[in-house]
């Protein structure tokens, strides 16, 4: 998007130079013969880079619209509303600087996040009107835009129709939100990496694989002290059983050492 708006820009400047330029002869009682058109000309460029640059940013917020769990008027999203979303996007987004993009988005893998919520919220076993109440009202949640008048009557509807149908609706609800918070864009994912890896490689200037791997085992050992996962560990949250340690005695540790600790765990268990 900055290069097409800047490609608009110095469009712009030009033709307004140009512009500038046939006023002055103008003033000066200079001829203008052969100025108007090349001034016309660009004047035409730099408005159609603009249309251009605006299709484009209207084009790709309808995209990224496409991997959200609901759709702009509320519904559960799913792959073929958001295969046809990108379609109809797509032709605005050309260009070599959207050539990525463009293949990102047209990748059956990027939606596959969109199927396993599905997947996920009918494993959940609860009857199809009190899951797609519990969605409606999460639906709204997650669009705040949304409130209305109408949308605030509609959300209060569903609770009635929760209340009586489902007496404990709210904690239907909260399995509703896990599962929708459990699953995650792989784009997702490798941004949360390479932010990590961003900041050591800015602090390092030089991250070796060997150091990437030493930070990578003591996160995956460290307990979060805050949120819904405090006091537990990546490798805990894996259901990999090691050691209660600290991070520096698990690494006076010997390969034999802890392969033993390991193994009399697992028979233990």
């Amino acid at each position: 998007m900055r290069k097409a708006r800047g490609a608009a820009a110095r469009a712009l400047d030009r033709a307004d130079a140009a512009q500038k330029g046939l006023d002055r002869r103008g003033r000066r009682g200079q001829s203008r013969q052969g100025h108007g058109t090349a001034t016309h000309r660009l004047w035409q460029q730099a408005e159609r880079l603009w249309d251009q640059a605006a299709a484009a940013e209207t084009a790709w917020e309808r995209a990224r619209s496409a991997f959200e769990f609901f759709t702009p008027d509320g519904h559960l999203n799913g792959r073929a509303h958001a295969e046809a979303v990108v379609a109809a996007a797509l032709p605005h987004l050309s260009g070599a600087a959207w050539a990525k993009t463009r293949r990102l988005l047209l990748r059956r893998e990027s939606f596959t996040f969109l199927d396993q919520a599905r997947q996920r919220l009918t494993a959940l076993g609860l009857a199809p009107d009190v899951l797609a109440a519990l969605l409606d009202l999460e639906g709204l949640r997650r669009q705040p835009w949304r409130l209305s008048a109408s949308t605030r009557a509609w959300a209060l509807v569903r609770t009635v129709q929760l209340t009586k149908g489902c007496p404990d609706w709210r904690e239907e609800s909260r399995r509703v939100r896990a599962v929708l918070r459990g699953v995650w864009r792989a784009s997702s994912l490798v941004e949360c990496v390479n932010s990590v890896a961003r900041m050591q490689q800015g602090r390092h200037r030089k991250m070796t694989q060997g150091l990437l791997d030493l930070k990578r085992l003591y996160w995956n050992l460290r307990r979060f002290r805050t949120g819904r996962r405090k006091g537990q560990t990546p490798y805990g949250l894996l259901a990999l059983e090691l050691p209660d340690l600290s991070f520096w005695e698990f690494l006076k540790l010997t390969p034999e050492r802890l392969r033993e600790t390991l193994s009399a765990q697992k028979f233990a268990a």
